[in-house]
């Protein structure tokens, strides 16, 4: 950054619309983890957030931040700063949230992310959901994106989306509340070949079958075709992927089953004889962060999700109120 500056200990005064611009661009540095990845995150300007994170070192009086040969780091009173950025937008969208809930003047943004892979899922009444938000806040800028699911709570802890739509094998960590609103059911599939018959589970290996492992951070499916006795094994990040090496006519390996409904491919896929004991149902919940401070938009589209499916009766019978 240039020269470094050291904290005077002195009070500072009333903060001005630029230093809470510029504020903000500091913290979005930070949440990106450096300049240049804040250029390709955020879509900024490199020496338009480089001048403002200058200036707003000069006007706190402290080094924010440090980038070298070693990356970027935040010192200590970079961190405190970022704490106090923070603070001061949450204060903000306090702030706007009750005035909008006044007026029940739905504006600003809602960012959904979701699971790959759901859309086929009869149970998933996200489409649903989201047509009926569109006609109560056709005034809020609504986005969706798709991640795969190691990914999407991530993307939640950065920020970039107010809420996601993930399976309870992913929903970890005390800082998250996550809200049942559909299941997924699983088999353990194969894709015999023209002139074979569907192989047995406990002969996988005598003839010949392979096992997919889908590769998650979490066990996911995992844990379960670890427990396959199979002549061989094959990895495989994606559903698609999944099911194109089982669609090889060699291996087995698990998917849910409104995937292979909606699925076209040259060879049917079949659940595995004997397997019907490895049947995972997976719980999917909308997720948000327990502490964050969102939009009144927010709250309807969560609620909407969640109510939507109750309506439908998706909601595990177990977990519904």
């Amino acid at each position: 950054m240039g020269k470094r500056l050291h904290s005077l200990n002195r009070q500072i005064g009333a903060l001005s619309f630029v230093d809470l611009r510029n504020m903000r661009l500091f913290r979005q540095v930070a949440d990106a983890g450096g300049f240049t990845a804040a250029v390709d995150r955020f879509g900024l300007e490199k020496t338009a957030i480089s001048r403002a994170v200058r200036a707003l070192e000069e006007r706190l009086d402290g080094s924010l931040c440090i980038r070298g040969p070693k990356g970027f780091a935040l010192t200590e009173y970079g961190r405190q700063v970022y704490a106090a950025a923070a603070a001061i937008e949450d204060s903000v969208d306090r702030a706007r949230i009750d005035l909008n809930g006044a007026h029940r003047n739905f504006e600003g943004e809602v960012r959904l992310g979701i699971t790959d892979n759901c859309l086929t899922n009869v149970d998933a009444k996200i489409s649903d959901s989201i047509e009926r938000f569109f006609k109560v806040a056709p005034a809020v800028r609504f986005s969706a994106s798709i991640f795969a699911a190691d990914h999407l709570l991530q993307a939640i802890r950065d920020r970039e989306i107010h809420l996601g739509i993930v399976s309870a094998d992913h929903t970890v960590g005390e800082h998250l509340i996550a809200e049942p609103i559909f299941t997924e059911r699983t088999h353990l599939y194969c894709c015999p070949q023209d002139d074979e018959t569907a192989p047995h589970l406990e002969r996988l290996r005598s003839r010949g079958y392979g096992v997919v492992h889908r590769r998650f951070v979490g066990e996911g499916t995992g844990r379960m075709s670890r427990q396959i006795d199979a002549a061989w094994t094959a990895e495989a990040i994606g559903l698609e992927a999944v099911a194109t090496l089982i669609n090889t006519g060699r291996c087995v390996g698990f998917l849910p089953d409104h995937f292979v409904a909606g699925t076209r491919t040259r060879r049917q896929f079949t659940v595995v004889p004997g397997s019907e004991a490895l049947r995972i149902t997976t719980v999917f919940s909308v997720v948000h962060e327990k502490d964050r401070v969102v939009s009144q938009a927010v709250s309807v589209m969560r609620d909407m999700l969640v109510d939507t499916s109750r309506r439908a009766g998706t909601i595990p019978v177990s977990i519904r109120a």
